[in-house]
């Protein structure tokens, strides 16, 4: 995945103290929950298969490793070009919402048909009674049938978004509230994943 020097530097981007201590955690079973679809395991490649249900929500993995400054990684491959998703809930007041959406060719609703497009979606002043997204899209495309791979930087109100050799930055107040899950989903199809982790740098 990325070299460590390439993670120390985009930590400091973030606002990250460097000299804190960077745990590497590979989600175990019990911090892997499945909702819709099937998966299968073999040789460290995770294949999640399935497609929309009647609620319009398709399968998504969600790790459930919480952490204040850090990076989530993984590489990916779909089996054709629709829309992916990836997802990360922070738990303000003791309920879990979402913090930041990542849409790799695709956006939220009806855009979840566009191709060339990575949207960032964040949600700032969001309620349950006034629900609220700023959407931010950037002309992107990843290949299906190919590996990619991804990170996700979050330190302070700043993430940083990088899908193979190019990187999108992304603020929100939501930020500052620890993540506590990260899910991956997609919409038809198959989508195999790989080399999981989450290098946590919270500073104690």
């Amino acid at each position: 995945m990325l070299r460590f020097s390439v993670v120390i530097g985009m930590l400091v981007a973030c606002g990250s103290n460097v000299l804190a201590d960077l745990e590497v955690v590979c989600p175990s079973e019990k911090q892997t929950l499945l909702l819709r679809g099937s998966a299968e395991v073999s040789r460290g490649v995770r294949t999640v298969t399935g497609s929309v249900d009647a609620t319009g929500h398709g399968p998504i993995t969600y790790y459930t490793v919480p952490f204040r400054k850090g990076i989530f990684s993984l590489s990916w491959k779909a089996s054709d070009e629709k829309c992916l998703v990836f997802v990360f809930d922070s738990k303000p007041n003791g309920k879990a919402t979402h913090a930041l959406k990542v849409y790799v060719n695709g956006a939220p609703g009806k855009g979840k048909d566009e191709r060339d497009v990575l949207a960032l979606v964040t949600y700032d002043g969001s309620v349950h009674a006034d629900k609220k997204a700023t959407i931010v899209k950037h002309d992107h495309y990843s290949a299906c049938n190919q590996w990619h791979e991804m990170s996700v930087t979050f330190g302070g109100d700043k993430a940083i978004v990088s899908i193979d050799d190019k990187s999108y930055a992304v603020s929100s107040e939501r930020f500052l509230e620890p993540i506590e899950k990260c899910g991956v989903g997609h919409f038809s199809g198959s989508l195999q994943t790989r080399d999981v982790k989450i290098q946590k740098h919270d500073e104690l």
